[in-house]
């Protein structure tokens, strides 16, 4: 586990050292316009949606204030180096939302990996809002050159209910069975797994629970520290 800058780590990273990349970057979609965005308070939080407290609560999503071309030029970098640390026809997986997909899809595609299609995350209920109310995230998929699967059982669409905010250490926490899935297919028994946005450690989490080795970034000194006890954790009591 790295607590840092996840392009500075990216670069001390041996080539052809990991086997799959999956990463929960921030959305940068905390309004529908740059200005809004660029005033937002929170990551991928509309500013009139927090709690009071809501700036001291989620003062690590500043970095998500950025606007669509600072994220895309971050996420493409991140790109750059995570391929030239994977090995074989390894995957690159990245949550996005509807209104990042058709940015970031083209600047990851560019940086050298090959698309290979969207997952979508069914979160089972739906979200505040009108209209369609939202009830799903999605995932681009990558891979280095010819795709590898590691298996046949899961489906595009992968329904698993959100971490109740009562258990929830990170605002925009994946659960844990998500990440599973997403694992079995792209990563193979054993393999090493990097997370460059590592979180409160979701991902690594994950990896403990299914014997894959794990590689983890953050920048964030709490989530870091909730990361490195939460991955302990699950080491011990697998």
């Amino acid at each position: 586990l790295h607590h840092g800058d996840c392009l500075e780590v990216l670069e001390m990273l041996d080539e052809c050292s990991v086997d799959a990349v999956i990463t929960d970057p921030p959305y940068c979609s905390g309004s529908v316009g740059e200005a809004q965005r660029t005033a937002a308070k929170g990551q991928g939080l509309r500013s009139e949606n927090l709690a009071k407290d809501g700036a001291r609560r989620f003062s690590w999503f500043r970095g998500d204030n950025m606007t669509t071309a600072g994220l895309v030029f971050l996420l493409r970098s991140i790109a750059f180096e995570s391929l030239r640390v994977v090995r074989g026809s390894g995957s690159f997986l990245c949550f996005c939302d509807w209104r990042m997909y058709s940015s970031l899809q083209p600047a990851i595609e560019s940086s050298g990996w090959r698309s290979q299609g969207l997952i979508v995350w069914d979160k089972g209920h739906m979200g505040l809002g009108v209209g369609f109310r939202p009830q799903h995230e999605l995932v681009m998929h990558f891979t280095a050159g010819k795709p590898a699967y590691h298996s046949r059982s899961i489906g595009n669409v992968i329904a698993a209910k959100r971490v109740h905010s009562s258990r929830r250490v990170h605002a925009t926490e994946k659960p844990v069975d998500l990440i599973e899935k997403l694992l079995e297919v792209a990563s193979p028994v054993g393999g090493t797994v990097l997370d460059p946005f590592m979180g409160s450690g979701t991902t690594g989490v994950a990896c403990a629970r299914m014997g894959r080795p794990f590689i983890g970034i953050e920048r964030d000194a709490e989530h870091f520290a909730t990361a490195k006890a939460r991955i302990e954790a699950t080491e011990v009591a697998a």
